[in-house]
């Protein structure tokens, strides 16, 4: 596999690069790489650098690479970029469940700032609050650090304790708690389901 980059920047990868050279015509021929000045790719011609000039190309250098870790390369920056528009609310809850793998393990002592996702117990969790984080502050249990990002193809999630109007239920948000269903009777709800703000739905209604 080989690296075409023009000033550092990379301008593509060729497994076989298209080798050229200028006839005296003028015209561009397909030669062996050592008579080569430059290479065609995706439809343009380059100069390689340090290779016998060609009139009104840019000047590229051509390096071969390890495929496999230009894959693996490109896999953790897509991975970066998905992680990044997850936590600011570019790409859905269960778009994000789907590839969970992608999110760090939750762990200890770590600052983790407000918004960022980690993966705890298989389930992801989103910060609320700035802190750092202890042993016994786990996601699924600092309702106060961490709010869960239920994953909405699961129709009833087990009911958390609210910590503000950021993470409140809506009217209809469904939920389970202490073993029955529950749908919210209102926006900005932050009350327990069974105290108030909440009807019990029966038979999965």
């Amino acid at each position: 596999m080989f690296r075409i980059t023009k000033n550092g920047a990379s301008v593509g990868m060729t497994e076989a690069p298209t080798y050229i050279k200028q006839h005296s015509n003028g015209s561009f021929v397909l030669c062996p790489e050592p008579e080569a000045s430059g290479i065609a790719f995706a439809g343009s011609v380059y100069h390689l650098l340090g290779r016998e000039p060609l009139e009104g190309a840019e000047s590229v250098m051509l390096e071969e690479v390890d495929a496999g870790t230009e894959i693996t390369r490109a896999n953790e920056t897509n991975g970066i970029v998905f992680v990044t528009l997850a936590e600011s609310g570019g790409i859905d809850a269960t778009t994000a469940a789907e590839h969970a793998d992608l999110f760090a393990e939750w762990a200890y002592p770590i600052k983790y700032k407000e918004g960022q996702i980690r993966r705890y117990g298989g389930a992801l969790y989103k910060c609320v609050q700035e802190h750092t984080s202890q042993a016994d502050w786990t996601p699924n249990s600092a309702s106060s650090l961490w709010a869960g990002t239920s994953d909405p193809a699961e129709e009833w999630p087990a009911w958390s304790q609210p910590v503000g109007a950021h993470d409140a239920y809506s009217a209809g948000a469904k939920v389970s708690h202490n073993e029955k269903h529950w749908i919210s009777d209102q926006d900005g709800n932050v009350w327990e389901p069974g105290v108030y703000g909440w009807t019990e739905a029966v038979d999965g209604a």
